[in-house]
C-alpha cells in the first residue's frame, strides 16, 4: 500500500542534511531534514508520536524493497535536480542516507503513531507493504498565497485551484503494526535543499542489519558511488560501514600505483602484520580491482597490526571475505592523498596531485 501526495516540483540541488536523536522513552519526537543552517535545524520538520526508540539504519536496496508492494517503487522519481538535469529517485535518496550514517528509523511498541508535518511540504509520501489501516489528513496552502502573502496565508482542507503546497498540520495516522517508509520534500524555496527519508516500525524491535548480526561482526553494504582516480573512473569493490566508505587496501594501492604517492603493501604472516611502504611501486598479487557481487557482507574488525615505514599506526580496518578494507579517508590521510565528495553527482574523487584535507 502506498500514499503519495505531492505538489509542484521546483529546482533542487540534492544535498543530504538530517538530524537524528538518540534512543528515548515513549514520547513525541522530531525528524529534521532538508536544508539546514545555523538559524534552522532543517527546512523539513516532521513530528512523530508514541515513539519508544530510534536509531540510524544502513538499509540495503533489498531491505528497502520490503517496504513496498512493488520493489520497482524504489525507482520512483520524487524530485528533480535541475543542475544535473536528472530525476531524483527514492533509491538515490536512500543511497545518500546510507552514505551519511543510515536512515533514521523510529520504533513504536504499538499503534497508533501520528506523523505530522510541522513545515510546508511539496511532497509527503509513505509506504507500507500489504494492507494497513491508516488515515491521511492533508491541509493545503495556495502556492501564490504562500509566496506572495506569507504572513496572511491560511490552510485549506480542499486543494486550492492552481499550484499548491501541503500545509503544516498535514498528518498521517498509522493505526496498524508494520514497517513504513516516508519520503518528504520541503517547500522548495531553498535550492540546496534535499528530500528527507525516514522509517517507522510499529510493533517490532529495533534492527539495523543488512545481514544477520553475528557476534564480533559488522554489516557492510556495497558503496554505489562513482569513483574517480586522478580524473579517471575506476570501479572498486567498496563497502559502507557505519556511514563510512571502506576500500580494499590492495585495490587502493593498485589504483594509485605509478603515481607520486604510490605505496607497497607487504604481509608479514609470522607477526600477523600489514606493512605499508611509502614511495614504492605496488606489487600486484592478483585479484586487484575485481568486481564485487553487489551484496551486503559481514565484516570482522582486522586484528592485524599495521605499520607504515616501520612505525606502527592505528587505523580502523575490517576483514571481508579474507581481504582487508580500510576507511578511505584514513588511508588517504596516511599517504597525503586528496579525497573529495560531490554530493550532486554522488562521486568520490581521489587525487594524488593534491594533499589530503580534513572534512
Amino acid at each position: 500500500m502506498s500514499k503519495r501526495f505531492s505538489s509542484i516540483v521546483l529546482a533542487l540541488i540534492f544535498m543530504l542534511v538530517f538530524t537524528t536523536a538518540p534512543a528515548f522513552a515513549a514520547t513525541t519526537e522530531t525528524f529534521y531534514g532538508g536544508y539546514r543552517s545555523q538559524d534552522i535545524k532543517g527546512s523539513i520538520v516532521v513530528e512523530l508520536t508514541n515513539i519508544t526508540s530510534q536509531k540510524n539504519v544502513i538499509l540495503s536496496e533489498t531491505e528497502a524493497a520490503e517496504y513496498f508492494d512493488n520493489a520497482d517503487t524504489l525507482n520512483l522519481a520524487v524530485d528533480y535536480d535541475h543542475d544535473s538535469d536528472e530525476e531524483i529517485t527514492i533509491k538515490d535518496i536512500l543511497e545518500d542516507y546510507n552514505n551519511n550514517g543510515g536512515v533514521p528509523t523510529y520504533y513504536a511498541d504499538a499503534a497508533p503513531v501520528v506523523v505530522t508535518a510541522k513545515t510546508a511540504l511539496r511532497a509527503f509520501y509513505y509506504y507500507c507493504k500489504g494492507d494497513a489501516e491508516n488515515t491521511f489528513e492533508p491541509k493545503y496552502y495556495s502556492y501564490d498565497e504562500y509566496i506572495y502573502n506569507y504572513n496572511n496565508k491560511r490552510p485549506h482542507t480542499e486543494k486550492p485551484e492552481g499550484d499548491w503546497l501541503l500545509a503544516d498540520g498535514t498528518a498521517a495516522t498509522l493505526s496498524s503494526p508494520g514497517k513504513y517508509l516516508f519520503v518528504v520534500t520541503d517547500d522548495g524555496l531553498v535550492s540546496s535543499s534535499s528530500a528527507g527519508l525516514f522509517c517507522v516500525h510499529i510493533g517490532s524491535t529495533p534492527s539495523a542489519t543488512s545481514v544477520p548480526e553475528v557476534s564480533g561482526k559488522t554489516n557492510a553494504n556495497p558503496t554505489t558511488s562513482k569513483v574517480l582516480v586522478n580524473g579517471k573512473a575506476v570501479e572498486f569493490e567498496a563497502y559502507n560501514i557505519n556511514g563510512n566508505n571502506y576500500f580494499k587496501l590492495r585495490d587502493f594501492a593498485q589504483a594509485v600505483n605509478n603515481t607520486e604517492k604510490n605505496f607497497e603493501v607487504a604481509w608479514d604472516g609470522a607477526n600477523n602484520a600489514i606493512n605499508l611502504i611509502s614511495n614504492k611501486p605496488y606489487t600486484p598479487v592478483g585479484g586487484e580491482l575485481a568486481k564485487g557481487d553487489g551484496k551486503a557482507k559481514a565484516a570482522t574488525p582486522t586484528a592485524s597490526k599495521i605499520y607504515k615505514d616501520s612505525g606502527e599506526i592505528s587505523l580502523t580496518a575490517y576483514n571481508i571475505n579474507g581481504n582487508n578494507y580500510f576507511k578511505l579517508r584514513d588511508i588517504a590521510k596516511v599517504f597525503d592523498i586528496g579525497v573529495t565528495w560531490d554530493g550532486v553527482t554522488k562521486t568520490i574523487s581521489i587525487d594524488t596531485s593534491i594533499s589530503y584535507v580534513e572534512e
